[in-house]
């Protein structure tokens, strides 16, 4: 049986790989709510990765299992959001090829719920 460890582990992998895609097809200057530099949203993805991977690394972490698991529905929204903006423009995204991924793992973590 998986554990929230597990699935969060999965999401903060996803999570790498999703912010390769936006910053590597220019999500700062495509995002329909802001705009910003490149610079400043590198900087915002590898302190947001190097924060949840605390999280998962640092078993004395303050609230570390609600943490865990706002990350998880965190993660399940920006995949829904991202396919929905796909369907919405009816062309590439940047971050729609891993976005899906998100929607799939949380589907197995909620399996493993019930």
């Amino acid at each position: 049986m998986y554990d929230i460890e597990t699935y969060f582990l999965v999401f903060i992998i996803i999570q790498f790989f999703h912010s390769i895609e936006e910053l590597s097809t220019g999500f700062h200057k495509k995002c329909p709510f802001f705009k910003m530099k490149f610079g400043s949203f590198l900087a915002f993805e590898i302190l947001f990765i190097m924060f949840w991977t605390a999280v998962y690394l640092l078993e004395q972490f303050p609230f570390r299992e609600k943490l865990m698991g706002y990350f998880i529905l965190l993660m399940l929204a920006n995949g829904i959001w991202h396919i929905t903006w796909w369907g919405i423009s009816k062309k590439y995204v940047p971050g729609i090829i891993t976005a899906p991924l998100f929607v799939i793992a949380f589907i197995g973590y909620y399996s493993h719920l019930i």
